[in-house]
């Protein structure tokens, strides 16, 4: 939800507390204090005792609206046995409509308008005519019943004894119509609208009708007191229930109650509503510090007519509200429905209309259950969210996966050795430490949100020495194997619900005139690493390849998943999972190009440390022009020439400035060559011109001379210039 939506909600929920605390006020003596929770200081048991209570109110005012469907003490009794046997009951609302024809009627309706006459003759008298309009009109009269029953049952309910009726009515009413088509079916049997009951009567004890929800602190689901499979639980039976409400309502509201009988009344339907009925399910404590203790009078509880009344095990030091005054809000709640079904009775007092006192008290009872539904709900939520306001209160700031990471870092630091201690992953490219950094590699984590500066992430490393080599296959052809250094790498990504995947990126980096190999890929065996990508980051490139990483199911997932497929899925499931365990490591493989250009020369180590126009060069040839190595290496002749020996560098020099030399002079040659090619063009271009003005003017030199002459006389010279560059 938005900031803006969720501020909302909260504003609407505060006023409908202001407005029940005016009721309340009136309900319960002038030594009572309650407050909305926020305002009085509590505990965190405090918050789960709320918990507690709003769902056991909004349970208890639940079976006082069922108690004006038909649900009395006795029938509450037999259903919550049949909960108790490990059967599901039912609540079921059928309504059976029938319309069968009646009678036509005809009669004559004059006009409103008469046509008046007069005639005069010459002798005086007169004579007047009058006229009018009579219009025979024929209507339809068709027999409309209704019949409505609210049932519960247990099972299927086919068995003797297992379906008892709550409430039942049926209604003879007449349609008319200007036309001989039906205007309904000749019977419509609605589909049942029906809720599962089971839960919500388990919470009820058999023998004292007290309810006994409870949530359970130690299970490994429990979270917060909004938060945990308890009150999940009891969140789905009161939304089924509000649901159900929801859809008697809608049918009554809108298909049934908008039928045009002859026998409508002229009815308020505004009265429809659950304007002045309590609700009590309140998230309220009372202020102790201003409130005197007063204990609650058995006497009195005893006689409050209630369907279930809950049970006092709060704590002596809680700032819940005295049992015995949530126990008089259920009872007051119980007498503004009541008074709100005596006006009701007053407003629909007709028993014959289509809209009578039944189908009214009907609709308000319903309505109210849904309100109670969605009471609890905001209640709920509302200890949720006093709870986040209180933590961002403590902490400053709402916390971010960037912010949390953080913290965790600090916290590593402290727990772990500093052997141990995650580091950064991030590395920088040297032959040893006693070389200057060549460039850098990082896997870097973007920021969800800000302006804050990608970091390395922080993973648990093991450093160790190859103990064999690992090849890489890059072509049908070549393949290469390689040592050195090993890193493994362990990361945890944490990431917040309903928020968006985490942005990783791998990062190289080179330094001017420096130059390394990085492969990106797959380790899928103990000896073989498949690469993916792979780059030459050289003089001062930055390279950033976003990471798209995945989540495989845990064992104990794969294993859920896989447990209703077929023996060949579940095979070929097993096997791509082994694939995936194998071969879905992700690898770095950086290759240092100066220590493998001086093996492949035969110069001696760091030959080339300080050769950067001849390292530079080197490049070129290999990666421009594509010379063989060969072609530069050193030679070993009959005289032995030890490893340092400055010849080997200066004969890889020499190879180098004749292989350059050769490339220039073939450079020189093709420049000749296109001169040559731009020159016979323009002479083309000067006869074509000349040809051209020959036959416009039909003029005819007399020699060849001339003609050159006029041609020049007549175009433009075209310098061609070709771009040069010649390499020593």
């Amino acid at each position: 939800t938005s900031l803006s939506s969720r501020s909302n909600l909260e504003h609407q929920f505060r006023q409908q507390i202001d407005r029940a605390l005016e009721q309340v006020a009136q309900v319960l003596d002038n030594t009572k204090h309650p407050k909305i929770c926020e305002d009085v200081h509590h505990t965190y048991e405090d918050k789960y005792l709320l918990a507690e209570l709003l769902t056991n109110t909004a349970l208890a005012s639940q079976l006082t609206c069922l108690s004006h469907l038909g649900i009395d003490q006795e029938t509450l009794g037999k259903l919550v046995g049949w909960a108790g046997g490990n059967r599901t009951v039912t609540l079921s609302f059928v309504c059976t409509r029938k319309c069968s024809f009646n009678r036509e009627v005809q009669y004559e309706q004059d006009s409103k308008t008469k046509h008046v006459t007069e005639v005069s003759t010459s002798s005086g008298h007169g004579a007047k005519w009058e006229s009018k309009v009579v219009t025979t009109i024929t209507e339809y009269y068709w027999d409309f019943n209704v019949a409505m029953e609210l049932v519960a049952f247990v099972g299927t309910g086919e068995g003797e004894g297992e379906r008892i009726q709550l409430l039942s009515r049926e209604g003879q009413h007449e349609i008319k119509t200007s036309s001989d088509n039906a205007p309904y079916p000749e019977t419509v049997i609605a589909p049942p609208i029906e809720v599962n009951i089971s839960d919500f009567l388990g919470l009820i004890q058999p023998n004292s009708s007290e309810l006994t929800f409870k949530i359970d602190r130690e299970h490994e689901d429990t979270h917060t007191p909004r938060r945990n499979q308890d009150v999940d639980k009891v969140e789905v039976q009161l939304h089924g229930i509000g649901s159900w409400a929801g859809r008697i309502t809608q049918y009554l509201t809108h298909d049934l109650l908008r039928v045009n009988t002859v026998d409508k009344p002229s009815l308020d339907m505004r009265a429809l509503n659950t304007d002045g009925v309590l609700s009590p399910v309140l998230p309220l404590f009372e202020d102790r510090d201003a409130a005197q203790p007063i204990e609650a009078a058995s006497a009195e509880q005893a006689q409050l007519a209630l369907m279930a009344k809950l049970s006092d095990n709060r704590p002596a030091e809680s700032k819940l509200m005295l049992t015995s005054d949530v126990n008089a809000l259920l009872d007051e709640e119980r007498k503004s429905l009541g008074r709100k079904m005596v006006e009701l009775g007053e407003v629909f007092a007709d028993p014959s209309a289509l809209v009578s006192s039944f189908e009214a008290r009907l609709c308000v009872v319903l309505l109210h259950m849904q309100h109670i539904q969605s009471q609890h709900l905001s209640a709920i939520n509302y200890i949720e969210e006093m709870l986040r306001a209180q933590l961002i209160g403590a902490i400053g700031k709402v916390v971010t996966p960037d912010d949390f990471s953080e913290y965790l870092r600090f916290h590593n630091n402290k727990l772990f050795k500093p052997e141990y201690a995650p580091q950064p992953c991030s590395y920088a490219i040297r032959r040893t430490e006693h070389h200057s950094p060549q460039g850098q590699i990082s896997i870097e984590r973007k920021p969800d949100s800000g302006d804050s500066i990608a970091e390395p992430i922080p993973t648990i490393v093991n450093h160790s020495q190859a103990s064999c080599e690992m090849k890489v296959q890059l072509s049908a052809s070549t393949e290469i194997s390689f040592g050195g250094d090993r890193f493994v790498h362990g990361f945890l990504c944490h990431k917040f619900s309903r928020q968006p995947k985490p942005r990783f990126n791998f990062v190289a980096r080179a330094r001017q005139f420096s130059s390394f190999i990085v492969l990106l890929g797959k380790i899928s065996g103990p000896q073989s690493f498949d690469p993916t990508y792979g780059m030459i980051v050289r003089n001062k490139d930055e390279f950033e390849l976003p990471l798209d990483l995945e989540t495989i199911p845990t064992p104990k997932e794969f294993k859920d998943a896989i447990q209703s497929l077929s023996p060949e899925q579940r095979e070929f499931c097993q096997a791509f999972r082994s694939m995936q365990l194998e071969s879905t490591l992700f690898g770095v493989v950086v290759i240092q190009i100066k220590p493998q250009l001086e093996k492949l020369l035969k110069l001696a180590p760091d030959g080339l440390a300080k050769e950067i126009d001849l390292t530079e060069k080197l490049m070129e040839l290999f990666i421009k022009y594509q010379i063989p190595s060969d072609l530069l290496a050193f030679e070993e002749g009959p005289e032995e020439i030890s490893e340092r020996d400055p010849r080997r560098l200066e004969a890889v020099k020499h190879h180098v400035g004749e292989m350059f030399a050769m490339i220039n002079a073939e450079k020189d040659r093709e420049l000749a060559e296109r001169e040559q090619e731009a020159e016979h063009a323009l002479q083309s271009a000067r006869m074509a011109q000349y040809s051209q003005q020959l036959t416009v003017n039909s003029y005819a030199p007399t020699n060849a001379m001339d003609c050159l002459m006029d041609c020049e006389s007549s175009v433009s010279y075209t310098h061609l210039t070709l771009p040069t560059k010649r390499i020593v």
